[in-house]
C-alpha cells in the first residue's frame, strides 16, 4: 500500500470518529498546531480566488517581506497572483501593524470576504500567516501547482502569542553529515510550527562540520572519520569513509533562509569535551600533543579534549571570530557536557594551572576554561548557552543552562537565577524509539503520547525563579540518524508535539484535541514530503529485553475507541483474530502480528510484527 493510500485511510478513519471530536472541543477540527490561545469559530468561509488581493498597512517593511513569501508560496500551489491585487477586490487579505500586541502575538480574522491578521510586529504577522495557511487546505504546503483544490478557510477569529520566548530544536550534524537543503527543510518545518530557535549542533568527535578559513584541517581532516563503528565492542564497523562539511557561504544562505522565517540559528561549538576531530586537525590542542589522534570512529564519551592552555583559546577566540560574520545570533552554544578529566589529571600544563588559579579539583578548571569562552562572547554581545554540566565545579551566572539530564538540573540553575532551557532527555530527546523498543537508535522509547504530556509545571514556582525559564526544546541526535530521511522519521510527528508544549499554555494543552488536529498535520507533513513516523496508528510492543521466558509481553495502542487484534501463527491479524485484553506470557521464538481495529471493522494502521 501507497503511503498516500494509507493516509486517505487514516484520514477517513480519524474523521469517522464524530464523537472524539466534539469532546475535543472546537478547536479541534479547525487543526491547528501548535493549538491558538483562543479561537472564536464564526459563520462560513474565506474562498482564496485569482482575484484576490493581498494588501500591507505596516511602517515596518518587514511586513512587506512576509507578504511577499506568503505569495510566493500561495503562487506556487495555486497560481494567482494575489499580490499585485485588483484596485476594488472583491476579496482580500490584510496584513496589518497594530499597537499594543507583543512581538510574537498577533489577531487574525477570518470573514467570507476579507482575512485580516494583525500584529504589532512583522514577527506576529509571520505567525498568523502560518495560522492561515494551516487553516487552508494542505496542498497550500506543496511544492508543485494543486488542481480541483477549493482554497476554503473556515471563518473565525483567533488571539494567540506563545507561552515562552525560546522554543527550540536542535539538530545534530556532528555525527552524520545531512545537506544544506534538508537543514532548511528541518528549519521550514519548525517555523510552520511557530518553533523559533534552531540549535545547530555543528562540532563533534566523530566530524567537524563548519569551514573555518584560518584553520583549513577542520575541514580537510577533521570533517572526515574513516568508518563508522557505533558503541566500541558492541557493533561492527561499516568500513566506510564518512564526512562533510558546510562551507561559510552555505552557512550564511541557510541564516538567511532561517531569518525569513523568524528562527534564529544558534551554532553550537563543543568545548572542553566532544573535541576529538579537531584535535585529530590541530594535535596541538590536546594535553599531549605528540600522540597520535584521529576522528572518532566510534560513539560514547572521547577521552582527549581540550588543554586550557595559550594556543587553545586563541583558537577558539579565532574560530568564534569567524562564526561572529556567519551567525547573528543574540545566543551561542559552547557545549560544556561530558568532558572527561584523565587528561587533565595527566597533563603537568593543567596540574601547574590548577595550582596557580588556586582550583581544588578539574571540575573547577572546566569552569575556569568555560569563563574565559564566556568573556570573549560576552565581550562581542553574546550570550553564552551550555549543557547543564556547566552548572559543576561553580556556575557561570552570565551563561544559559540548557537542563537535559531532568529537571533538577533546571532547579539548581533557576535558584542561583540562571536564565534556564528545559530539554530533559525523558520526554525530548527525539532520536529515542517511537515505533518498537528494539527498532534501533538509542534503545529507549519515547511514543508520541509521553512527549505531548511533557509540561513543563513551573506554576508552582515562586515569580523570581519562573521568569527565568527560558522555554523548552526538542534534541534529535544523531549517531543513528545516517540520512535526511531517518532524521525525518525519528522527528516528526513528535517535534508538532514539543511545539504545542512550548507555545501553549497548560488549559489550550489537551492531548484529545491534538490527536484530532493531526488528521490535518500529518495531511500537512505529506503535502511536505516529510517521511514521519506512522507509530500512532500501530500496536506497540512493550517489555522487558533482560526478562527471562517466557517472557511478558504488553500490547498498546493509544486510539480511540480501537481494540487490538492479534495471532502467532505467522497469519495477518483481522477482525476475528484473538482480541488482545491481558499481558501475554511468550516463549522465545514466538512470532507475533497484530494491528488495531476500530468498531467497524477498519485497521487503524498497519500490522505489527515481533519474533521474540
Amino acid at each position: 500500500m501507497t503511503r498516500t493510500s494509507t493516509m486517505k485511510k487514516l484520514i477517513t478513519l480519524l474523521l469517522a470518529g464524530s464523537t472524539l471530536a466534539a469532546a475535543a472541543g472546537v478547536p479541534a477540527r479547525y487543526g491547528i498546531i501548535p493549538a491558538p490561545r483562543s479561537l472564536e469559530p464564526a459563520e462560513g468561509v474565506f474562498t482564496l480566488k485569482s482575484t484576490t488581493a493581498l494588501t500591507v498597512e505596516a511602517r515596518d517593511t518587514l511586513f512587506r517581506e512576509v507578504a511577499e513569501d506568503f505569495a510566493r508560496q500561495v503562487r506556487r500551489t495555486t497560481g494567482y497572483a494575489i499580490l499585485s491585487g485588483a484596485e476594488r477586490p472583491r476579496s482580500r487579505i490584510i496584513l496589518r501593524q497594530v499597537d499594543g500586541l507583543g512581538e510574537e502575538a498577533y489577531r487574525l480574522t477570518i470573514a467570507p470576504s476579507e482575512v485580516c491578521v494583525e500584529a504589532s510586529a512583522a514577527h506576529g504577522a509571520f505567525y498568523g500567516i502560518q495560522t492561515l495557511c494551516q487553516l487552508l487546505p494542505a496542498e497550500i504546503y506543496g511544492d508543485t501547482r494543486a488542481r480541483g483544490v477549493r482554497w476554503q478557510a473556515p471563518c473565525c477569529r483567533i488571539e494567540d502569542e506563545p507561552r515562552f520566548p525560546y522554543r527550540g530544536m536542535m539538530l545534530d550534524v556532528g555525527r552524520y553529515f545531512l545537506p544544506a537543503e534538508s537543514v532548511k527543510k528541518f528549519i521550514d518545518l519548525m517555523a510552520m510550527h511557530k518553533q523559533n530557535m534552531f540549535h545547530w549542533h555543528l562540532t563533534e568527535d566523530q566530524g567537524w562540520r563548519i569551514e573555518i578559513r584560518k584553520y583549513p584541517r577542520l575541514t580537510e581532516i577533521g570533517s572526515w572519520r574513516r568508518e563508522t563503528a557505533g558503541y566500541a565492542g558492541r557493533e561492527k564497523s561499516d568500513g566506510t569513509p564518512h564526512g562533510g562539511f558546510y562551507t561559510q557561504d552555505d552557512v550564511r544562505e541557510i541564516v538567511e533562509y532561517a531569518r525569513r522565517r523568524y528562527v534564529t540559528v544558534i551554532p553550537e561549538i563543543e568545548l572542553p569535551g566532544h573535541s576529538t576531530a579537531a584535535i585529530a586537525a590541530y594535535p596541538e590542542l590536546a594535553c599531549f600533543p605528540d600522540r597520535n589522534y584521529e576522528v572518532a570512529t566510534t560513539w560514547g564519551i572521547k577521552k582527549d579534549v581540550y588543554c586550557p592552555k595559550g594556543f587553545t583559546f586563541r583558537f577558539l577566540e579565532d574560530v568564534f571570530t569567524e562564526l561572529f560574520d556567519l551567525f547573528p545570533s543574540p545566543y551561542y552554544h559552547i557545549g560544556g557536557d561530558e568532558c572527561p578529566k584523565e587528561r587533565w589529571k595527566e597533563c603537568p600544563h593543567c596540574q601547574e594551572l590548577m595550582e596557580i588559579l588556586g582550583l581544588d579539583d578539574e571540575e573547577q578548571l572546566q569552569t575556569f576554561f568555560v569563563k574565559r569562552i564566556d568573556g570573549f562572547l560576552r565581550q562581542h554581545g553574546k550570550t553564552v548557552i551550555g549543557w547543564d554540566e556547566i552548572l559543576d565545579g561553580g556556575a557561570v551566572e552570565s551563561t544559559v543552562a540548557l537542563s537535559y539530564r531532568g529537571h533538577a538540573p533546571a532547579a539548581r540553575a533557576l535558584s542561583r537565577n540562571m536564565y534556564t532551557i528545559l530539554a530533559p532527555n525523558r520526554w525530548c530527546y527525539l532520536d529515542y524509539n517511537q515505533q518498537d523498543i528494539d527498532e534501533g537508535g538509542q534503545g529507549l522509547f519515547l511514543p508520541l503520547r509521553k512527549v505531548y504530556d511533557y509540561f513543563p509545571k513551573i506554576d508552582s514556582m515562586p515569580d523570581r525563579s519562573r521568569k527565568y525559564i527560558l522555554g523548552l526544546q526538542g534534541c534529535v541526535w544523531g549517531e543513528y540518524i545516517p540520512t535526511s530521511e531517518r532524521m525525518e522519521y525519528m522527528a516528526f510527528p513528535r517535534a508538532l508535539a514539543l511545539a504545542e508544549a512550548g507555545w501553549c499554555d497548560l488549559p489550550d494543552k489537551d492531548w484529545e484535541s491534538f490527536r484530532v488536529r493531526m488528521e490535518k498535520g500529518l495531511r500537512r507533513l505529506d503535502a511536505k514530503r516529510v517521511g514521519y513516523c506512522p507509530a500512532y496508528y500501530n500496536v506497540l510492543f512493550l517489555f522487558d529485553r533482560e526478562a527471562p521466558y517466557p517472557r511478558e509481553v504488553e500490547l498498546e495502542l493509544d486510539y480511540p475507541g480501537a481494540e487490538i487484534r492479534y495471532t502467532t501463527d505467522g497469519s495477518a491479524p483481522s477482525p476475528s483474530s484473538p482480541r488482545y485484553s491481558a499481558p501475554l506470557a511468550v516463549e522465545k521464538g514466538t512470532r507475533i502480528r497484530a494491528c488495531g481495529f476500530t468498531p467497524d471493522g477498519k485497521a487503524t494502521g498497519s500490522a505489527v510484527e515481533k519474533t521474540f
